[in-house]
């Protein structure tokens, strides 16, 4: 078995997207999302992206990360953690990719982790745990000794049937009535909204913020009342198609100011041309089975082992 790694051996990026590609078949990696996923993550270590080839072809993947640089306030709290961030392999290459596993394993061990977990790793994610489709996947992590710890889900909306309903518009009329406002985040607005969504919230979905008002096809939506900052909502942060993070502030919740931001992003998608909108990494069922055109939901365990 050859086993290498990104560091190793740079020309196999490419190759590794389309094994993902090929074998994830939930999953949709385009260029721009496998930088994310790896270059343009600042806490990105090619050592810890192993790759096995058989024949020259690569046939297993198992992509490690630790939180080395950002955000800096949770490194230190983090320090004992590893992710795997990403694992691939065709159902009949399960014995290359369990290797794979031992070997960043044991690395992961030597820099310090003390804990791996599959893969709630926020906020350079592709996903939020593993497929409970990938049954595969799910087998070999629970023979290796992977454990659940938690569970996420992902909504797929299908933007032709998407529509704003009257009642929505209802609340909206109702809102400004009340003083809020809604408008497109600018330049101007970014120290304090990152500032704000910090404080709030977390500094992961500072990040996600940050990285949608640097895309072209993203943004934040922020709804305000006396020029202060009630909620805000992300589109298009890591992919085009990808909606949220979304959060009100909790004084003022209740009012149906989180729904009119989910709403009028989504409509922000639909305008920018997505045909298929994911919303990522939630367990708000209620909140999202609201909107027309939820096509698929798609279910996610995060599991985690302890490094000896």
């Amino acid at each position: 078995m050859d086993v290498r790694s990104l560091s190793e051996d740079p020309g196999l990026y490419d190759e590794v997207r389309k094994l993902i590609n090929r074998t994830l078949f939930n999953d949709f990696i385009d260029r721009r999302l496998f930088r994310l996923l790896t270059v343009d993550d600042p806490n990105f270590d090619p050592k810890l992206s192993l790759v096995c080839l058989r024949s020259g072809k690569v046939v297993a993947t198992a992509m490690g990360i630790r939180r080395i640089k950002e955000p800096s306030s949770m490194v230190d709290k983090q320090r004992e953690i590893a992710w795997i961030k990403v694992l691939a392999c065709p159902p009949d290459r399960t014995a290359e990719l369990g290797n794979l596993i031992a070997v960043l394993e044991e690395e992961l061990r030597r820099s310090g982790a003390r804990m791996v977990r599959v893969s709630d790793y926020a906020s350079w994610y592709l996903s939020p745990g593993i497929d409970l489709e990938y049954e595969w996947l799910r087998a070999l992590l629970e023979h290796l000794g992977y454990g659940k710890v938690g569970e996420a889900v992902n909504y797929e909306v299908d933007m032709s049937k998407y529509r704003t309903s009257a009642w929505v518009q209802k609340l909206e009329s109702e809102l400004r009535q009340q003083g809020f406002v809604l408008k497109e985040a600018s330049i101007q607005d970014q120290d304090r909204l990152y500032e704000w969504i910090e404080r709030v919230f977390s500094p992961f979905w500072r990040i996600e913020a940050e990285l949608a008002m640097r895309s072209e096809e993203g943004g934040v939506l922020i709804a305000e009342k006396g020029g202060i900052i009630a909620g805000f909502s992300v589109y298009g942060a890591l992919r085009p198609d990808f909606f949220g993070p979304i959060g009100v502030d909790p004084g003022v919740r209740g009012r149906g100011l989180g729904t009119v931001l989910l709403f009028r992003t989504l409509e922000r998608m639909r305008e920018e041309g997505v045909r298929v909108a994911t919303i990522p990494w939630t367990l708000h069922l209620t909140f999202y089975a609201q909107v027309p055109g939820v096509t698929k939901i798609r279910l996610f365990n995060v599991v985690a082992k302890e490094l000896a």
